[in-house]
């Protein structure tokens, strides 16, 4: 056989042989076999660069469909989109005693109720932007509930066998990685902090602005500072002279800065320091928590508790994590907040408390109670301290965690405190206990109990969007949930 013939018979062979498999192992081994018979001279630099040439675009082409595989195509502006949400139902059950319409009689409250609740969402990425928009049921910013039977439709007989439930916009923002240390944020989105539910409800969408730094050092510590500018009260408007009533706006300014470092391979510490404040407190009015007094039962006339005045916080937040075993995590978490003007939303209160009833006397002399913390323990299964650390857990993971916190009248907004534990409330302070059991990778079982009391008995239980209507003495709740994610 001549060498053109057998060079003909050798192309053909490894052309099919390339050509008829697609693996990338199989071609990774069919690049060696071209540059072997190049070696040996069997195959010109120009056959086999151009039997190369085929293989390259084969392989660009299946990287590019091993890319897509599990997403979303949106258009050729996208290059990713990623649908996700979450299904949830719950049986809770809640308690309270305290003052209620009667004036100086105690009262108990109870309210069991069967709840579910929708999260949809969907994730894209464009170079170095990307969005987030997320729907939910529920318009109250503090809970994305909706209560089996609490509504009725008219157009079906009054029967709420047909009403459908409303789904509010709960994401809407865009961002964008200016470089690869800073981040900048816009819209309506979660709450950027690093923080904890006694300061902040992990259901609050928060709008404006966010700047975002992180920096990894050598010692492979994460440096981050956060910056956030958003709207409290909005729609800032002015007049001319004599055109009209102004009204202002109201804005949340939040600068957070910390550190997550590693200690060992199986242990890591975090914590932050941060500076939140108001830039307009007086836009809705004067905070007064009312009084627990013989003759007056908490009431409209004695309490306005949705004002933000005089509120600038000192917050830090901290945790550290540790391999307990090569199985199980241990996290000691805490989180201690003070108010540096707690002794001017006191007098303002004072001030501004009716006299009737004796209000204003106990809400004077009840002192200024500005600061609030939080102290707890979280243990669960995890494979390693990374996982343990970013709280991703599969089937059969179980994880329980249990705190104390004691939140003062003046210490923090009453409109934005967890709506579950201590009834959206401030000047409580109590213990709460979760658990979570994963069925599956994404289908989990949270059992949760939480007990509260008042901290200060001569003042009232300030909040807003209770679910029990009493100036509460004491507090219970009780949930169980079933979770599918997806």
């Amino acid at each position: 056989m001549n060498s053109i013939k057998l060079r003909c018979m050798v192309a053909a062979v490894s052309g099919a042989l390339l050509m008829g498999f697609g693996a990338n192992a199989i071609a990774d081994s069919n690049d060696d076999i071209v540059y072997a018979l190049i070696s040996k001279g069997v195959l010109t630099e120009e056959e086999g660069a151009l039997l190369l040439k085929g293989r390259e675009g084969e392989r660009a082409g299946q990287e590019k469909k091993m890319k897509s595989v599990g997403k979303v195509k949106v258009s050729d502006a996208i290059d990713n989109a990623t649908v996700y949400g979450d299904v949830r139902v719950r049986y809770e059950d809640r308690q309270g005693n305290g003052l209620g319409t009667i004036a100086g009689n105690d009262v108990d409250q109870s309210r069991d109720r069967a709840r579910y609740k929708l999260t949809l969402g969907v994730k894209t990425e464009a170079g170095d932007f990307y969005s987030d928009l997320a729907f939910a049921m529920g318009a109250g910013g503090r809970s994305d509930n909706a209560t089996f039977g609490s509504t009725t439709n008219a157009a079906s007989g009054g029967s709420t066998y047909n009403d459908k439930q409303t789904l509010f916009v709960k994401r809407a923002m865009l961002g964008w990685k200016a470089t690869n240390w800073l981040t900048l944020e816009a819209g309506r989105m979660d709450n950027p902090l690093y923080t904890t539910p006694m300061v902040w409800d992990a259901d609050l969408s928060f709008q404006g602005i966010t700047e975002k730094v992180k920096y990894t050092t050598k010692d492979n510590t994460d440096l981050f500072f956060t910056a956030s500018q958003f709207e409290y009260l909005g729609d800032k408007r002015r007049f001319s002279e004599n055109g009209g009533t102004d009204t202002v706006a109201n804005r949340l300014l939040a600068f957070q800065g910390g550190a997550k470092f590693p200690i060992s391979e199986t242990a890591s510490a975090k914590a932050a320091i941060t500076y939140a404040m108001f830039t307009h407190d007086g836009a809705n009015g004067t905070f007064t928590p009312g009084a627990d007094t013989s003759l007056n039962a908490l009431s409209s006339a004695a309490a306005t508790v949705t004002p933000v005045n005089n509120i600038k916080t000192i917050e830090i937040p901290a945790e550290f994590n540790f391999m307990a075993a090569s199985n199980i995590g241990i996290r000691v978490f805490g989180d201690y907040v003070y108010n540096i003007e707690g002794d001017d939303r006191k007098d303002a209160a004072c001030a501004a408390a009716p006299v009737a009833g004796g209000v204003r006397t106990k809400v004077c002399n009840a002192g200024t109670d500005d600061t609030a913390w939080m102290l707890g323990l979280a243990v669960g299964s995890a494979k390693d301290l990374k996982t343990f650390e970013s709280n991703k857990m599969v089937k059969g993971d179980w994880a329980a965690r249990i705190w104390y916190q004691d939140v003062g009248v003046y210490s923090v907004d009453p409109n934005a405190v967890d709506s579950d534990f201590m009834d959206s409330r401030v000047n409580m302070k109590g213990v709460v206990l979760k658990t979570q059991y994963n069925l599956r990778d994404n289908v989990f079982v949270n059992f949760a109990a939480g007990h509260a009391t008042r901290k200060n008995d001569d003042l009232g239980t300030a909040g807003t969007g209770n679910d029990i209507a009493l100036n509460l003495k004491s507090f219970d709740l009780y949930q169980l949930d079933l979770t599918y994610k997806f």
